[in-house]
């Protein structure tokens, strides 16, 4: 195996190299099952952060804008060069009222929108961040596995001492629980942290400490606040 070639699968996973490199780096993909095998997963792994960025509008949005409405003053009739008539006049306050509803809804949503899309975006960016600071690693690998009903990938380099956790669609773990991350070595857990999704179910979580010997990470359900040995492991992935 070319070090050379292999070291180009983060790069080709992210779609990150084109031209000779690319044809290159294909030719000996073909025949190199190790490669093949970090590439599938390094791109379960990209594709996981693309769930991040994504978001529900707050069930509090509808009924805080109808009752902000309710607060809006319609703007007074114009009376320059117009002969008013009481129906024409009524009809212009209703058309008003509406008019600043809808102004007031859009500005709201607006807010919100931009207000999501600047979380998710530093959430996505702090996630990238960590994920490409691990994979620049000469030893940065990843694992997929199934957690809880919902999907999560391992990003790791045990040279760094370092493991960043991204889950999608992970159901919350109950009332006063918590999810706890176990570096696994010859039997023993040592606790990497605790963690819980979001409301939409994504997890985006590092934690640093020595993978030299370690053969797996687990994820345990546990009471809040975390435990010094798990109780309850929902998953365990191989590293």
């Amino acid at each position: 195996m070319s070090p050379e070639l292999h070291a180009l699968a983060g790069a080709y996973a992210l779609d990150a190299i084109d031209g000779d490199e690319r044809a290159a780096f294909e030719d000996h993909l073909a025949g190199c099952p190790d490669c093949a095998v970090e590439v599938r997963s390094l791109q379960a792994a990209a594709a996981e952060l693309s769930h991040i960025s994504e978001a529900s509008p707050p069930a509090e949005l509808r009924s805080g804008v109808l009752t902000a409405i309710t607060r809006v003053r319609p703007l007074p009739p114009i009376a320059d060069n117009v002969i008013a008539l009481r129906r024409a006049r009524t009809s212009r306050s209703v058309w008003q009222v509406m008019a600043a509803a809808c102004a007031l809804i859009a500005l709201v949503a607006a807010g919100w929108g931009y207000q999501q899309h600047r979380d998710a975006s530093n959430s996505r960016n702090t996630a990238i961040s960590a994920v490409d600071q691990v994979l620049r690693a000469a030893d940065g690998m990843s694992t997929s596995g199934e957690v809880g009903g919902g999907h999560a990938t391992l990003v790791y380099s045990k040279s760094q001492k370092r493991v960043v956790l991204i889950g999608h669609a992970i159901p919350a773990p109950g009332q006063d629980k918590t999810y706890q991350l176990w570096m696994i070595t010859g039997g023993k857990y040592v606790s990497a942290g605790t963690f819980r999704p979001d409301s939409n179910g994504n997890v985006n979580v590092s934690a640093s400490g020595d993978l030299s010997t370690s053969s797996a990470m687990g994820i345990s359900v546990e009471p809040a606040g975390g435990s010094p040995q798990p109780t309850d492991v929902i998953a365990s992935m191989k590293i």
